[in-house]
């Protein structure tokens, strides 16, 4: 196995998104992901591509060090959330070259949400935009075998999932339900680590600590083997706890690198 992999923004969120290409590209990464919009107006705390002059340096970074954009995020779909409200997002998506997005479901009204999807869908699509749809216990998709029925149910052919193992391990899924989904349905997937048992404050361990790929308790080897040969996968790491102790970014992130490619080493040699 030989995915491309990614450094998300989630990794580094001391650092400005025009200064992660340098980053990726110093610790041998072709591709990062970025916010650029906020999951909700109260969860507006991620670095994120600002319009105009650090929407202009960004480009400029990922040019100067031949480095693409994999994903951008994050498009929650509520139930108040119209679809147009999206276009000043996605338009810079396409600006920025971006390949995918990663969307939530967040409208307990399933088939309101499947129209409004596939609505996502079609405006991404138009922009040459893929929508990897993510499960997890902060959304409607609470688990794998949800998110794969909604994208099945939604019949879109620019829709797939996105498998991050926190969020498959901790909504009570194992390697095995990862197997049995139909490959076609995932698109994307994420790398981090962890403990089964969940911390008193899940959402502070998400965005702000988690564990580096192969030092917690997730079987990320045999997460590896059961995706798609050629499903892309982002490091999705927050390390606040190094970032406290005054690790630099660019250290942090070859850390990363270098154990998400220690494990795939090790599972090409299983």
């Amino acid at each position: 196995m030989n995915p491309a992999l990614t450094l998300h923004q989630l990794c580094l969120r001391d650092v400005a998104p025009a200064d992660l290409p340098a980053i990726a590209a110093q610790v041998g990464l072709g591709s990062v992901s970025v916010f650029v919009i906020p999951p909700s107006a109260k969860l507006d705390i991620f670095p994120r591509i600002p319009p105009g002059q650090g929407l202009r340096d960004f480009v400029a970074a990922c040019r100067g060090h031949g480095v693409g954009v994999h994903n951008i995020e994050v498009f929650s779909v509520a139930p108040e959330t119209e679809i147009a409200d999206f276009d000043a997002a996605l338009d810079m998506g396409a600006e920025i070259g971006a390949r995918r997005l990663t969307a939530l479901v967040q409208d307990p009204d399933r088939a309101r949400a499947l129209d409004q999807m596939c609505a996502l869908a079609d405006a991404a699509g138009a922009r040459g935009i893929a929508v990897s749809v993510e499960f997890m216990k902060f959304s409607e998709l609470r688990n794998i075998g949800a998110g794969a029925r909604f994208i099945a149910d939604s019949g879109h052919p620019n829709l797939t999932l996105l498998v991050d193992p926190l969020h498959l391990f901790r909504t009570g899924g194992s390697v095995a339900d990862l197997a049995a989904t139909d490959p076609r349905v995932i698109g994307a997937a994420q790398i981090c680590d962890g403990p089964f048992l969940a911390p008193a404050n899940a959402f502070a361990e998400a965005v702000e600590d988690r564990g580096i790929p192969g030092e917690g308790a997730f079987p990320l080897s045999a997460f590896l083997a059961a995706l798609p040969a050629d499903c892309p996968i982002d490091i999705e790491v927050p390390l606040k706890r190094l970032a406290d102790a005054g690790v630099p970014p660019v250290e942090r992130a070859r850390r990363l690198v270098a154990a998400t490619r220690a494990l795939l080493r090790d599972g090409a040699g299983g």
